[in-house]
């Protein structure tokens, strides 16, 4: 069992808008509307690859009942904290596939106080009893201590998951102090928690992983985009090689990525097997426009011209 936890989750609509302008009016003739947030991204690959999982998090109002039934209609077992204040948030993508933009709205989400904090943290230490892998992912909601990854961290390891965590910012330099067996943020993440300049290249890249693992992660793995992937540990660093894939959308691709590879990890996979099951994952999402959608036939096609090289 994968239990992931969105604390943000929010709920995606995607609009195709070739030839997009601000200030114009738009017909929309094609558009998605499903559950989103990292966390439950994330849950539709892990379910798509067959694998058990279960989605947690906050929910709240009109908008959160959406998510949840949502969840439902797509099989995903979700086990959410109702939040009291606010509204789960809606995330609105505009893509133009003339012009190759992607444009995105995203609203701020609910406030938590500190009893559906204490709910929460209830819940996971359940959740977490038998869940080879608990995934944090995403941004904190108004009410949450910056401290709350590091928390919860420890808490999932101490009944016996690994962890995997998902930030940006505060949320993942404070969330490395519960050590986390996996960490997966991007280029520009990376450095910014490097206090490095973004795009400097791979050896940028080498330091800014390397600070993540002595910072407190087992495993960094930075997404670099077409560029393919960078991963560390405290023995050694990996470079992963992708092949050209035609990208409709990179929404969502770095959730995937954290899928593929904790379900690697949990097929028994070796590290750079598992690295390039999720490099695999993460570009088969990217020829959808919707966040978490993949095909395992891509997958495995994919996996077959991914090159993995220690470095």
């Amino acid at each position: 069992m994968i239990t992931t936890v969105t604390l943000n989750a929010a709920v995606d609509k995607i609009y195709n808008i070739p030839g997009f302008q601000p200030d114009r009016v738009h017909r929309i003739t094609e558009n998605v509307t499903v559950p989103g947030g990292k966390g439950v991204n994330a849950a539709r690959v892990i379910h798509t690859l067959g694998v058990p999982v279960r989605a947690t998090g906050f929910a709240a109002g009109h908008t959160g009942h959406m998510l949840l039934e949502s969840l439902q209609q797509e099989g995903i077992t979700a086990d959410f904290v109702t939040a009291a204040r606010g509204e789960t948030r809606l995330a609105i993508t505009v893509l133009d596939p003339a012009a190759g933009t992607q444009t995105e709205l995203i609203e701020g989400g609910p406030s938590v106080g500190p009893g559906e904090l204490a709910a929460l943290r209830d819940k996971l230490r359940l959740l977490a009893a038998d869940s080879a892998w608990v995934l944090l992912s995403g941004s904190l909601p108004a009410g949450c201590p910056q401290g709350l990854y590091a928390e919860l961290c420890e808490l999932a390891k101490a009944q016996g998951a690994r962890v995997a965590l998902d930030a940006s910012g505060e949320a993942l330099r404070e969330g490395l102090r519960g050590r986390p067996d996996l960490v997966k943020p991007n280029e520009e993440e990376a450095a910014r928690f490097a206090g490095i300049a973004p795009g400097g290249g791979l050896a940028a890249m080498r330091e800014a992983a390397a600070k993540l693992v002595q910072a407190g992660a087992g495993l960094a793995v930075v997404s670099l985009g077409a560029d393919g992937v960078l991963a560390a540990t405290a023995a050694a660093s990996y470079r992963v090689t992708l092949p050209h894939a035609d990208i409709v959308s990179p929404l969502g691709s770095g959730d995937a990525m954290v899928a593929g590879l904790v379900t690697g990890d949990l097929a028994g996979l070796g590290l750079p097997a598992m690295l390039r099951r999720g490099a695999a994952c993460g570009t088969a999402a990217a020829l959808h426009a919707m966040a978490g959608r993949i095909t395992p036939a891509d997958v495995l096609r994919l996996e077959k011209d991914i090159r993995v090289e220690r470095l």
